[in-house]
C-alpha cells in the first residue's frame, strides 16, 4: 500500500505544501523558520547577515481514518499541538527574538496539509 507523507514548509511566510509518496508512514511535517539577526560587521550597503533556524516535527496519522469526522478533527488538534512545540523550540534555541506569529502560521501551513490528506482519504485516494 502507497502511504502519503505531506510536508508543509512554511517559508518567508508564505505557507506552502508538498506531497511525496512514501511507503515508510503517513505524517505531516510542521516546520516553522525563524530568521535571526547575526551579530556581525558588514557595509551599511549590504545589509546585515542573518541566519534561518528551521525546526520541523512530524505529525503522524497512520493510526486514524481521515475519512471518519472525529479522526480528522483528531488529525487538526495534533497540527495544533506540534505547531505550538515547533515555536517554542524556536524560541528556546532563541530566546531574543520572539516571533509573535509563529504559532498561527506554523497552524495554517499545516491545517492547509491535513485538509489535503483528508480530502483524499475521503475521495478514497
Amino acid at each position: 500500500m502507497v502511504r502519503k507523507v505531506l510536508a508543509v514548509v512554511l517559508a518567508l511566510g508564505v505557507p506552502a505544501a508538498l506531497a511525496q509518496e512514501t511507503d515508510e508512514s503517513r505524517e505531516i511535517i510542521v516546520e516553522a523558520p525563524r530568521s535571526v539577526p547575526l551579530a556581525v560587521e558588514r557595509s551599511p550597503y549590504t545589509g546585515a547577515a542573518s541566519v534561518i533556524s528551521t525546526v520541523r516535527i512530524p505529525v503522524f496519522y497512520h493510526d486514524l481514518d481521515l475519512a471518519r469526522p472525529g479522526d480528522d478533527e483528531r488529525l487538526m488538534t495534533r497540527v495544533a499541538t506540534v505547531a505550538r512545540d515547533v515555536c517554542r523550540e524556536l524560541d528556546r534555541l532563541h530566546p531574543l527574538d520572539p516571533d509573535t506569529d509563529c504559532v498561527k502560521q506554523a497552524i495554517a501551513s499545516g491545517t492547509a496539509a491535513a485538509k489535503v490528506a483528508i480530502a483524499q482519504a475521503r475521495a478514497g485516494q
